[in-house]
């Protein structure tokens, strides 16, 4: 046998990858796509950016996470304020949430410590997650068209905008990692499965038990095709990665939740408290999520939940509900969704859709499968095309909607100047408690509160009165500024129209 030389090999990558390249380069449905990624970047990283400077992003939750990032990139790893009223003031950010990515997201700010990094490495990522919705389309659909339909509905879908504008959080990057995920576990690119689920594990507690529901479907994945070739079930090695991600993700997901979280919080994790209807404590609110089905389906029945989930499975026609397997690896999330006394849950305006989406369009493109032979595919087609506009009309952010979110390219706050050039010189050994909508301004400190906590151990107490969404309102925020004008700890040291400053005694 001639042996082949390394430079025949090197000739031969460069042959490869230059064909490759050029075949992509002049596929026009990967430069439509490519177009409208691009265009969906610059948008929301304007769109985001804006937010941020005008003061419409907020301590929660672009601050309290960004704050988390600055404090690890100093050597405080994990660490953030407390905005309970229990005197403590550093705690670690595992007695929220389990986003241990934003550890390994900290390096960034080696090149721009910043908020809007966060924001530009969320729109980034969260734009390129419709290259899987394409690569996921093509390997099942085998359909350009129809590939390229769903990976632009995905970058117009409501959801996924919502997700990308309503400030940072770490959750919001596993929409992509998912997809990426499940898209290397269906080509059976094992390695590469492994690194985005973990990615995606990290981004929130409970999508260990999502990553877990992997390793069962490559469990079955792999056994039914052996059963289809009239092979018994055996050990093969993506059978054994399944049994090992299923149980190792699972005992994650029971540790965080049961005792981790539990361990440095002090008491069971906070979110429990919106579904004391089921329970006080994990086991028990699962065992009557399971055995108690008749008020389950009457909650989920009710008008807003149904609203909810329209809203969700619009952009995509339905079609997802033709293929209700794929949508199990999302059960979990939409049921903490569905069944939660938080309003806020159910809609599609925050962060938590962010691991449902990716579900509702890997089931999406397996339904077409079902319907594809059946049907016209110019029918199919435009059928697609309609969803995704009508749904980004009636539901979405974007300008041409019906409702539009662009207050931040049209509303300044009163005195911005005064206020980015007063808040840009606060030292950073000052602890300040500041309303929500300023606080993301001022997260790069050790000890930063939103009022009324840390009132009384704040340095300065910083208002912006012009916040509709304020905690526990506007009139109640007036109040505590008229309460602060007549404590003789306190100097009124700014008050113009909405922006108030308070600095405690000893006054310079």
């Amino acid at each position: 046998m001639r042996k082949v030389s390394k430079s025949t090999h090197k000739k031969q990558f460069f042959i490869f990858f230059f064909n490759n390249a050029k075949a992509l380069l002049t596929d026009k449905y990967v430069l439509i796509l490519s177009s409208f990624i691009i265009l969906y970047l610059i948008y929301f990283t304007t769109a985001s950016f804006l937010r941020y400077e005008n003061y419409y992003a907020g301590r929660f939750d672009l601050g309290n996470m960004d704050q988390t990032v600055w404090n690890t990139f100093r050597g405080r790893i994990f660490q953030t304020s407390s905005d309970d009223a229990d005197g403590i003031s550093i705690i670690s950010r595992l007695s929220a949430h389990a986003d241990f990515i934003l550890i390994l997201i900290s390096p960034l700010y080696y090149i721009w410590t910043d908020p809007r990094m966060l924001l530009l490495l969320q729109t980034i990522i969260i734009g390129l997650g419709a290259v899987f919705v394409y690569l996921l389309g093509i390997k099942i659909l085998k359909d350009k068209l129809l590939s390229l339909l769903y990976a632009i509905g995905y970058l117009l879908n409501p959801s996924v905008n919502y997700v990308n504008l309503y400030d940072f959080h770490a959750v919001a990057l596993a929409t992509t990692f998912l997809l990426g995920a499940f898209y290397f576990l269906y080509t059976k690119k094992y390695l590469w499965f492994v690194l985005f689920s973990l990615f995606a594990a990290l981004t929130k507690e409970q999508v260990w038990i999502i990553v877990s529901f992997f390793g069962v479907y490559l469990i079955a994945y792999d056994q039914a095709n052996r059963f289809k070739k009239n092979k018994k079930f055996s050990l093969t090695k993506p059978t054994v990665l399944g049994f090992f991600i299923t149980l190792l993700c699972a005992s994650i997901f029971y540790y965080l939740i049961w005792h981790a979280i539990p361990h440095v919080r002090g008491g069971n994790h906070f979110a429990l408290e919106y579904y004391k209807d089921f329970g006080d404590e994990p086991t028990s609110i699962v065992k009557k999520v399971i055995f108690s089905p008749l008020k389950l389906f009457s909650i989920i029945f009710q008008g807003l939940r149904l609203e909810y989930l329209g809203k969700l499975f619009a952009p995509v026609g339905f079609v997802s509900l033709l293929a209700p397997l794929y949508l199990l690896f999302s059960t979990a999330d939409l049921l903490l969704n569905l069944l939660s006394s938080n309003t806020q849950l159910s809609q599609i305006y925050y962060q938590y859709t962010a691991t449902i989406s990716p579900f509702i369009y890997i089931s999406a493109i397996f339904g077409i499968v079902y319907i594809k032979k059946k049907i016209p595919h110019k029918v199919i087609a435009g059928f697609l095309a309609i969803c995704i506009v009508v749904s980004a009309f009636f539901f979405g952010p974007l300008p041409f909607a019906l409702h539009p979110s662009v207050d931040m390219f049209t509303k300044q706050p009163y005195d911005k100047e005064l206020i980015d050039s007063f808040i840009s010189k606060i030292p950073k050994r000052y602890a300040i408690s500041s309303t929500n909508n300023i606080g993301a301004h001022l997260s790069h400190r050790r000890q930063i509160f939103t009022v009324p906590v840390g009132m009384e151990r704040a340095d300065y107490v910083i208002f912006l009165l012009n916040d509709i969404s304020a905690q526990p309102s506007l009139p109640k925020q007036w109040e505590m500024v008229e309460t602060l004008k007549k404590n003789t700890n306190y100097k009124l040291i700014i008050e113009k129209n909405d922006f108030i400053v308070f600095k405690k005694a000893p006054f310079i």
